[in-house]
């Protein structure tokens, strides 16, 4: 959630590199951390939801509106705000998310989008209010993924602070660290599945439809350069990430 958020933010803060110009292709932490436009960039995900040009055309326009009514959610910055009001911004900015997508994609499209965004998020969806009502989920229940939401923060935030700075490592010292952070949130997504009642975990697999595999992020994410995607140049995201 920690990752997602800084991820988020990175991305209303506006465009990077020479020219300011945002790749089309490529994701870097700022895309393959997050649902919204930034999952429409993957290129697997467009042959997945079987998107046209004009709709993947319409994307940097789409994420002009996006990082600008972003900037507003977290105006101030998000170092100034309580728990509590982070939440709030993250949830305008999944509803600002929501809003762009829908323009783009027609109503199948959609329903898929929404199974990949699930999947991608993992059980920490199980916190976005919609998925909380659509589970029925309790008081005490929320408060337990809270906890287990905030443990996974505690130890991937002590995961950071002992790596020493990421742009210092070795490839296989990142891909250790990716692996590391994968076991780490499948961990936690059987952890906080394990809150559900059968019911609800039943309803849950609904929810997130057929399994997609999602393409392996590269040593990119953290400040190594991602592999080549089509449509991809400098300046984005993909191209050259801030240090997480």
């Amino acid at each position: 959630a920690a990752v997602l958020l800084t991820a988020t933010v990175a991305m209303a803060q506006g465009p990077g590199g020479p020219g300011g110009q945002r790749r089309t292709g490529g994701f870097g932490m700022q895309g393959a951390m997050m649902g919204g436009l930034g999952l429409l960039r993957i290129p697997e995900v467009q042959a997945e939801l079987k998107m046209t040009q004009p709709q993947i055309a319409k994307l940097d326009d789409a994420q002009q509106t996006v990082r600008q009514a972003m900037q507003e959610a977290f105006q101030g910055g998000r170092q100034s705000m309580s728990p509590e009001e982070l939440e709030k911004a993250m949830a305008k900015v999944q509803e600002i998310q929501l809003k762009a997508v829908s323009d783009i994609l027609d109503q199948n499209q959609l329903k898929r989008f929404k199974q990949l965004e699930l999947q991608r998020a993992g059980a920490s969806a199980l916190l976005q209010p919609a998925v909380a009502k659509e589970l029925g989920l309790t008081d005490e229940q929320k408060a337990k993924l809270r906890e287990l939401r905030q443990q996974q923060m505690n130890e991937m935030r002590s995961m950071f602070q002992n790596a020493g700075g990421m742009r210092n490592m070795t490839q296989e010292e990142r891909q250790q660290r990716m692996r590391q952070m994968q076991d780490l949130r499948k961990k936690n997504d059987e952890a906080m599945l394990n809150v559900l009642t059968a019911e609800q975990k039943a309803k849950w697999t609904s929810m997130v439809g057929k399994p997609f595999k999602f393409p392996e992020m590269g040593p990119g994410v953290f400040g190594g350069r991602q592999r080549n995607r089509p449509g991809g140049g400098p300046g984005g995201p993909g191209g050259n990430p801030p240090a997480q």
